[in-house]
């Protein structure tokens, strides 16, 4: 695909994410006001997104997206689930690999990835704080009614765009730049840019334009470590509960993309798979002397 196309489709999809998303946390706001889990609002957008994605992935259909959208596919939480939840998939069908161990390797990327990246955050927004950077440099009011749909899907789209040129201008300089290198990149600048006041501005224009991306595992690690510094232990151990809560979302719905995988497909590879499902849309089209030539050529 032509660099340019890559960038349009990333937009495209990354804002229709970040739309859907924007409509999944207004069906929260409706249901967990008064509640114990009033707090745990966006949270339970990210695993609602999080549950997209190991459905669609486990029946072999979002990584079609991916293909089309990439980070637009892959920068929302529904594509970090999916993209884990293939960890296990990758080594059970290549490799036949065990299935306990290919469980173990979901987990332990879960495990280590947000363990990791988020105490660095945490320290970064302690650091800040001890530096004097105890208030962002700009704040924005929050966008509320229909507009915050339009701009969730804008900057949903944006930020996804943002990072496939990224993607695509770091492959060029270095092959060995990968789809998580660039992920890790996404976490960290939702930290790094907090201070300037990037991150809260976006947040609260955008809402779920921002919200749903990885970009806000690192904002929300940052605050919980200037809460810390700031002696807002309450505040920081609300923050990491939440967190907690979402990761193990993320994990169940990581391993849920396995088990329907295997459910569904057993061990055959996902490159097999996509090819029996063109092979049998080209059935159903009556392209049955096509069908037997392409058969023929894949053996």
């Amino acid at each position: 695909m032509k660099p340019y196309k890559s960038i349009v489709y990333a937009f495209f999809i990354g804002g229709m994410f970040a739309l859907i998303a924007q409509a999944i946390l207004s069906f929260w706001q409706t249901v967990l006001p008064g509640t114990p889990l009033e707090f745990f609002m966006g949270g339970a957008t990210l695993i609602s997104m999080g549950v997209i994605g190991c459905v669609l992935g486990g029946f072999a259909v979002y990584q079609y997206v991916e293909e089309w959208g990439d980070f637009g596919a892959l920068l929302p939480f529904s594509g970090f689930a999916m993209a884990v939840g293939m960890k296990a998939v990758g080594p059970w069908t290549k490799s036949n690999e065990k299935f306990g161990k290919c469980v173990w390797n979901c987990v332990w990327f879960v495990v280590w990835f947000n363990i990791v990246f988020a105490a660095i955050c945490i320290a970064l927004g302690y650091v800040c704080g001890l530096a004097g950077f105890t208030e962002p440099a700009f704040t924005v009011e929050k966008t509320t009614g229909g507009m915050l749909f339009f701009w969730a899907f804008v900057v949903g789209g944006l930020l996804a765009a943002f990072f496939q040129i990224v993607y695509i201008v770091l492959q060029k300089i270095t092959p060995k730049v990968n789809h998580l290198h660039i992920l890790i990149l996404a976490w960290m600048l939702g930290a790094i840019l907090v201070p300037f006041g990037i991150s809260g501005a976006l947040a609260n224009f955008a809402g779920q334009g921002f919200s749903v991306m990885i970009t806000v595992g690192g904002y929300n690690m940052y605050n919980v470590g200037m809460d810390l510094f700031l002696g807002h232990i309450d505040t920081a151990l609300l923050h990491l509960g939440s967190f907690a809560l979402a990761v193990t979302g993320l994990a169940l719905t990581a391993l849920f993309t396995f088990f329907i995988y295997n459910w569904r497909y057993g061990r055959t590879p996902l490159r097999e798979v996509h090819r029996d499902k063109a092979l049998h849309s080209l059935e159903e089209l009556g392209y049955e002397a096509e069908l037997t030539d392409v058969q023929a050529a894949a053996k």
